[in-house]
């Protein structure tokens, strides 16, 4: 069975940091993920959006099954929902690969709602 496994990112590269915040990511990754190997597909630079779906229909047109997340606002995390992607809570100061692994491996929580609130500024813990 094949997945894509889409993750906000600090940069373009499985060796980057995940994004504290889902719409203020500088990158989104993707990793194709078949027959127990992974592979990035495409890494596209956040140039920002006009809507909170615009990045969530992005990664649903990329085939994207799954997303690594390490904060997401609320109408963001309702439209994966409605698009059937799966969330995941991701680890704050670990790697794209490092968060991919742990996914692959089970040791990544569900998001069952969102992390974050509204605005423009988004405080976030460990």
């Amino acid at each position: 069975m094949s997945r894509v496994i889409g993750v906000p990112s600090n940069g373009p590269e499985l060796s980057d940091q995940i994004s504290e915040h889902f719409g203020h990511a500088s990158y989104f990754v993707g990793i194709r993920f078949k027959d127990h190997n992974y592979e990035k597909i495409f890494s596209l630079p956040n140039k920002g959006h006009s809507s909170c779906m615009e990045p969530v229909m992005i990664m649903k047109n990329r085939e994207v099954t799954d997303m690594i997340i390490g904060g997401i606002g609320g109408r963001p995390f309702m439209g994966f929902n409605q698009v059937g992607i799966s969330l995941h809570l991701g680890i704050q100061g670990k790697t794209v690969d490092e968060n991919i692994k742990l996914l692959l491996e089970g040791k990544l929580k569900p998001l069952n709602g969102p992390s974050c609130s509204g605005g423009t500024a988004h405080p976030h813990s460990s």
